[in-house]
Parts: C-alpha cells; sequence; structure tokens
C-alpha cells in the first residue's frame, strides 16, 4: 500500500503537469470534424451486400436441389430394401446346445 501511495505521490504531480501543459495545445489547434453516415452511403458496403446476398442464394439453390435429388434415392433405396426376401427371425435355444457353453454356465 505505501509503495503505491509513494508511486502516486511522485508520478501524480507530473501527470498533472503534463497534461496541463499539453491541453493548450490541443485546444489550439485545428478542430476535426467527425463525421458519420448511414452504413453503406458510400457505396462501399454494397460489395460485401452483393457476395453475401450471392452466397445465401447459391446455398439455398444447392440445398433445395440436394434434398430433392436426395429424398428421390432415399424412397428408392428404401423399395429396394424392402423388396429383398427376409428369413423369418427365430431366436437362438436356451440353454445352448453346443458342450462347452453348457459348462461355462453350469
Amino acid at each position: 500500500m505505501s509503495l503505491c501511495r509513494a508511486a502516486w505521490q511522485r508520478c501524480g504531480p507530473l501527470a498533472r503537469q503534463y497534461l496541463t501543459h499539453r491541453s493548450p495545445l490541443i485546444r489550439d489547434g485545428v478542430p476535426r470534424r467527425l463525421m458519420s453516415s448511414v452504413p453503406g452511403g458510400s457505396g462501399e458496403n454494397i460489395v460485401y451486400v452483393v457476395l453475401c446476398g450471392g452466397a445465401f442464394a447459391a446455398a439455398l439453390a444447392y440445398t433445395y436441389r440436394t434434398v430433392t435429388s436426395d429424398h428421390a434415392r432415399f424412397n428408392d433405396r428404401i423399395t429396394e430394401i424392402k423388396a429383398r426376401p427376409r428369413p423369418g427371425w427365430e431366436p437362438k435355444p436356451w440353454p445352448p446346445k453346443n458342450r462347452d457353453e453348457e459348462e461355462e454356465y453350469n
């Protein structure tokens, strides 16, 4: 705490002196006019709007095309799978008939 206080006592007057001597120079300078405009007012942002809009439209077109073509392919695949012959499901016998497995379970 005393170190901070000593530093503040030493540097405080220097900072005040710097700010008071510096401020007349700033006040005597030419005032700058800060200008603002609406976004895209100068036409510089229109390039970004066109690029982003084009990319978005291309993404939508690609998504639509992929979903519609995959839907038809999916339906064809499902009909093909359903057309395959399926053997009936039979449960495995319990307890197992194999002699090694029989010893293992007893």
